[in-house]
């Protein structure tokens, strides 16, 4: 700070205590010495010595300048240089969170998924929902077990919907519309399904039953990349595959339908490599937090995925055009959900509501040997 007082012109700084003259006296101080001759201190400077005080001085005053710039460049930081934030950066920093964590271990992945969707039936709305609950072992020689919900359970959709099922007397059966032509089943009120089933079998050939991108053994699974790279190329054959049951979309179409694969018993450096890929393609978009069917928050993703229709009745055909959104976990990138919304306002629905769901039940992932024979199932003939 004195270098920086020092090398200040007086002229910007009036009440500084160094003037210039006082500058130019310590700058030739220090000034060299004729080697002729030795004059007293009380004797006036020659001519010679004069001049050469005087280009010592700005010489000086020049050098002190310099260090002093030389100084506050050294101690002066860099500026930080800024990238901007990259598309669906949210999605990147999820798989850079979950590829560090450990790996699951368990004999059985446990796979719950909970079906639900809404009912118009006399002037009020109700909630249906299926269950079905599939044990897959890691180990083929152990039996699969599969239960099942034969009867959905239907409820009031909200409060105002229960009034006026209670209004209308609180019937313990409902009926909706039907896509057949022939009597509609009604469906019972209840807070969960009813009549659950279940079969134990042993599968040798190990196959995983969701078949949403490719037929898989759970070696299959185990065994799909982790680097984004190695991971595209396995999914151009699973492309191969989809296309030979049929579809004909290009690679690009087909990509966005391999978020199914975060709800399958892989490891987080999969999913890390799945959720990558998928946040390159340009269709995908982040649309932010929300809350899912079972109340769980989670990060909406629209992957470009075609949009649909749900069909209400045949005669007189009555459908309601839908879009689909990914609610990924953002503790673990596991799929919670895979919600439908209504794309306009009709058929009892409002645009932008959810209208049916797939949910990952809680329970899913892996763990030990299930109970046999399962409580309150009835073994399927």
């Amino acid at each position: 700070m004195d270098l920086l007082a020092m090398a200040r012109p007086a002229s910007l700084d009036r009440g500084s205590r160094i003037s210039v003259d006082d500058m130019l006296f310590m700058a030739t101080a220090e000034a060299p010495q004729e080697p002729s001759g030795r004059p007293s201190p009380a004797a006036p400077p020659s001519r010679t010595q004069s001049r050469l005080w005087v280009l010592w001085a700005p010489l000086s005053t020049a050098a002190i300048v310099a260090l002093v710039f030389a100084l506050v460049t050294n101690l002066a930081s860099a500026p930080a240089v800024l990238s901007p934030p990259r598309t669906n950066q949210e999605l990147y920093d999820l798989a850079d969170r979950i590829e560090k964590l450990p790996a699951e271990n368990g004999a059985y992945w446990r796979e719950v998924s909970i079906d639900g969707g809404h009912l118009s039936s006399g002037g009020y709305r109700l909630l249906v929902v299926g269950r079905r609950e599939t044990w897959v072992p890691r180990d083929p020689a152990d039996p699969v077990l599969t239960q099942v919900w034969r009867q959905v359970g239907a409820r009031p959709a909200t409060a105002g919907d229960e009034r006026a099922w209670r209004a209308e007397g609180a019937p313990a059966r409902v009926k909706g519309h039907c896509e057949t032509s022939g009597p509609c089943a009604s469906i019972p009120v209840a807070d969960e399904p009813r009549d659950c089933t279940y079969t134990s079998r042993v599968d040798s050939t190990g196959t995983y039953p969701n078949r949403a991108v490719s037929d898989f053994t759970m070696a299959d699974l185990a065994a799909i990349p982790t680097d984004p790279d190695e991971l595209v190329k396995q999914l151009r054959a699973y492309h191969v595959i989809w296309n030979d049951r049929g579809f004909t979309q290009p690679f690009e179409k087909f990509l966005p339908t391999t978020a199914s694969l975060l709800s399958m018993p892989l490891s987080p450096g999969q999913r890390a490599a799945i959720i990558r890929v998928l946040a390159d393609l340009p269709t995908t978009k982040v649309m932010g937090t929300v809350t899912d069917p079972l109340g769980r928050r989670g990060l909406s993703v629209d992957f470009g995925g075609a949009g649909g229709s749900l069909t209400y009745s045949s005669k007189p055909r009555k459908d309601l055009p839908v879009y689909y959104r990914e609610i990924l976990d953002p503790q673990t990138g596991a799929t919670l959900s895979r919600v439908s919304y209504a794309a306009r306002t009709a058929l009892g629905a409002t645009k932008g509501e959810v209208v049916s769901y797939q949910a990952r039940g809680p329970e899913s992932g892996w763990t030990g040997p299930p109970a046999s024979p399962p409580k309150g199932c009835k073994k399927r003939r």
